[in-house]
């Protein structure tokens, strides 16, 4: 199957969309997929871009520059000439406002995280939008879906919404959760060794995110202080995070700063330190699926994070961790980890399931096989 392969940005990067624009098409390959790479693509600026982006500020609004009408028109005319000569039996997009404005006869499928809708007042970069651009949006988002013949989200959160807010009929629209955006060759047996292998008389936390308020980390440390309090030794560490300028951190708590995993011994110790943990801490408030869950999951390790976006989909509450409302109190979850020491064999049992969660649903050979069957149905489909 040759698919023209869609991204904004440069697929081969891995630090492009948290690596999921190289993962998706590396997925595909092991089943019969030969990809054609038409991104990176560019961004077509409007010289009066700057004049409404002031304009809008004067009224404490912002636009939207990847949904801005030059930029996807422009986008969708680099699509359709990057097709010409190309033998494609369809095309696969990452987001649906690159191809908004394509003419294509090509069957169509996305495979996303989100939609607009979901997006809309849930991340910084989606808040105070003017009207304008919640419009257009809405219309972007809306005839791209009607125009697919298979839409992919990673989670349960983007389905339901592109149902009910777009109208998209229930049966183009599969929820085919992303994997884990590192190698893992580990066997049961292993992961049994890594779990026998965690301290049983305290309890080390895992902190791993870019952005501190949104990933929730002044729960994290609310957490790891509820558990020191209540007698259980805990001690938190955050990778890659860094709480604002100014606030001090208590003494259980460790930094150890960007971590860069395309290093070898980068890779090893961000490697080292999930396997060390007990629980992954990811206390969010806005998440449209959450890679690092898979990743926690490979290792056996539960994760702790709250129902909101898609993290449902990615944490099964019992499976590989547990799941709080946004509003629960950190001794919530410190209740939760108490009584996980206190029958650790149920512990153990939660660490192993939560590597069966991995092999079973939350890798990309799982992911990218689901998605290539589909695939296949949707052509063999429009061809009978």
């Amino acid at each position: 199957m040759n698919i023209a392969y869609v991204t904004a940005d440069d697929p081969h990067n891995l630090r492009s969309w948290s690596g999921l624009s190289f993962y998706i098409a590396e997925s595909l390959k092991p089943h019969g997929a030969k990809i054609h790479y038409l991104g990176p693509l560019v961004s077509e600026v409007s010289p009066t871009l700057g004049l409404r982006r002031r304009f809008w500020r004067l009224f404490g609004k912002r636009v939207l520059e990847d949904r801005e009408p030059s930029i996807v028109r422009g986008r969708g005319r680099q699509v359709m000439e990057k097709l010409k000569g190309l033998d494609v039996d369809l095309i696969l997009a990452t987001h649906t406002e690159l191809l908004a404005e394509c003419e294509t006869d090509l069957p169509i499928a996305y495979w996303s995280d989100s939609n607009f809708d979901c997006m809309l007042g849930a991340y910084p970069y989606f808040q105070s939008l003017n009207p304008c651009v919640i419009r257009r949006g809405h219309d972007y988002e809306r005839r791209a879906l009607a125009r697919a013949g298979l839409v992919f989200y990673a989670c349960d959160w983007a389905r339901d919404a592109a149902i009910k807010t777009y109208g998209i009929a229930p049966e183009k629209v599969k929820v085919i959760p992303f994997g884990a955006n590192i190698q893992c060759d580990r066997s049961a047996a292993d992961v049994d060794k890594l779990i026998a292998a965690r301290p049983r008389d305290r309890c080390q936390l895992l902190f791993l995110g870019k952005v501190w308020e949104r990933k929730g980390g002044d729960t994290a440390v609310a957490v790891a202080e509820e558990l020191n309090r209540s007698g259980l030794p805990t001690t938190l560490t955050l990778i890659g995070s860094q709480p604002p300028e100014g606030k001090s951190l208590p003494l259980f708590v460790r930094k150890t700063g960007f971590i860069n995993k395309s290093d070898p011994a980068g890779l090893k110790q961000f490697n080292d330190l999930i396997a060390q943990s007990h629980f992954l801490i990811l206390p969010s408030r806005a998440e449209a699926f959450g890679i690092v869950f898979c990743e926690a999951s490979s290792f056996g390790v539960p994760s702790l994070a709250t129902k909101v976006g898609g993290i449902p989909t990615a944490v099964r509450d019992g499976g590989n961790g547990q799941t709080f409302p946004l509003d629960a109190p950190p001794a919530d979850y410190a209740a939760f980890v108490r009584q996980q020491f206190a029958n650790y064999a149920s512990y153990e049992a939660l660490a192993r399931s939560a590597f069966r969660e991995f092999e079973t649903r939350l890798n990309w050979g799982v992911s990218g096989a689901t998605a290539m069957g589909y695939l296949r149905a949707m052509l063999a489909q429009r061809g009978s």
